[in-house]
């Protein structure tokens, strides 16, 4: 079923592309090569995948020790799950905003300090020579796609800043659906707190990078000369004067995105009550014994994706619920609702599912990416920002950018049902 669903979601982006007759097909089996090789390696159990998710689950827990260390500072014993747990029991035994922020500031600190030094800027060209000498891609494109693979949506585009007034649509186009189809460094780790797996997080940002060149180019294929066919010049250079300036602006930038992530959690989740007492209030006045919610909408709309990435059928109405809150509201809360079918601090999932390692990591590698409504309008206010005159192409290409993102994490999801 993943084989038919990857068929079936290349063809629906042909079926919404800009120029239907230009179908890149280089690009697109370059892409898929890239991407099932990725998938070789870190998703089919083997030695090798074996040794990257314990170290990337390692990694993440040090981060997560870490950061509790500077929250606990602040607020206590509200950041120790030990304290918390004989008072709330081992499902509620973490306060999620206390987690977050430690964790955003801390991996944003990281982040800033390891592009003042260079060493973030080598990773990503390398990363992007790769896919460029291999997928016949522009050096700017392949060079921001690469970045959104560590940085932020829109993050990444300053590493190309000198080039945004002269790319073209389809390069545009790239680089917003590399923006939509990745999570920035910072909130590998949260994710990761609530229980998902870190491995797969790390994978699908990995396979995320070719899959999202190859998407962009099946929406909108290249029909114009671009200005960095042979490449891009030298890194642009970090602004910070030292490491400890880098620092400071890291932790800074962090609690910026920290108060932007813990205003979204609480104003869709207040949304989310509020569409179910909506919907909920003339159905109880009808006597409707088993009321349709939102979520139960979300999910009957969402299922069929499921079922094409490999869910079983049973799964695939929950599965659905968290791939359509992603979609209208944002990754977090679709991973924060996938949470109630994964085991929290010894305690039994909430959801039982029939396959759930499967159907889990189906679902995590498909709502791993910025891809929502909201994203669009973040993009085209960072993003413009940097250059205005493209402020009008952004906002013409931003449903469609969307789209492209959510399609690379259902491929993903289809390659990662393959393996799993």
């Amino acid at each position: 079923m993943s084989l038919l669903g990857l068929v079936a979601f290349i063809t629906l982006a042909w079926g919404i592309s800009l120029r239907r007759d230009k179908f890149p097909w280089r690009t697109v089996l370059t892409g898929m090569g890239l991407q099932f090789a990725v998938a070789l390696l870190l998703i089919r159990e083997s030695p090798f995948s074996k040794w990257v998710y314990s170290n990337a689950k390692i990694a993440a827990d040090n981060v997560l020790y870490f950061a509790k260390q500077g929250t606990q500072l602040i607020f206590g014993p509200l950041a120790k799950r030990e304290a918390l747990e004989p008072v709330f029991g081992p499902s509620d035994a973490m306060v999620l905003g206390i987690t977050i922020c430690g964790t955003i500031i801390l991996v944003a600190v990281l982040s800033s300090l390891l592009y003042h030094l260079g060493i973030l800027q080598r990773i990503v060209r390398a990363m992007a020579w790769v896919m460029q000498r291999v997928m016949r891609t522009s050096g700017s494109e392949s060079l921001c796609t690469s970045a959104n693979v560590f940085m932020g949506q829109t993050e990444a585009p300053l590493v190309i800043q000198p080039y945004l007034k002269g790319m073209t649509k389809s390069e545009l186009m790239t680089m917003m659906v590399g923006g939509m189809a990745t999570i920035a460094g910072g909130v590998f780790a949260v994710y990761h707190g609530m229980g998902v797996e870190a491995g797969h997080l790390l994978t699908a940002s990995f396979m995320a990078a070719p899959t999202a060149l190859y998407m962009s180019k099946i929406l909108l294929p290249e029909t114009d000369q671009s200005e960095t066919t042979d490449g891009t010049k030298d890194d642009v250079k970090a602004e910070t004067t030292n490491a400890l300036d880098a620092m400071c602006q890291g932790a800074s930038d962090g609690m910026k995105l920290t108060i932007n992530v813990l205003a979204m959690l609480i104003g869709f989740t207040a949304v989310i009550a509020l569409a179910n007492y909506l919907l909920v209030l003339p159905q109880d006045w009808a006597g409707v014994a088993e009321p349709i919610t939102s979520d139960k909408l979300l999910g009957w709309l969402n299922a069929p994706f499921a079922w094409l990435m490999g869910v079983p059928w049973s799964d695939c109405p929950f599965i659905g619920e968290c791939l359509g809150k992603r979609i209208v509201f944002t990754e977090f809360i679709g991973y924060d609702n996938l949470k109630a079918a994964i085991p929290q601090g010894g305690a039994p999932p909430v959801i039982e599912l029939a396959t759930p390692k499967r159907s889990v990591a189906i679902a995590t590698f498909a709502i791993c990416g910025f891809a929502n409504f909201a994203s669009i309008a973040i993009q085209i206010g960072g993003i413009g920002s940097l250059a205005p005159e493209r402020r009008k192409d952004l906002a013409s290409l931003g449903l469609r950018a969307m789209a492209g993102g959510i399609l690379v994490g259902y491929t993903n999801a289809c390659i990662a049902g393959l393996f799993i």
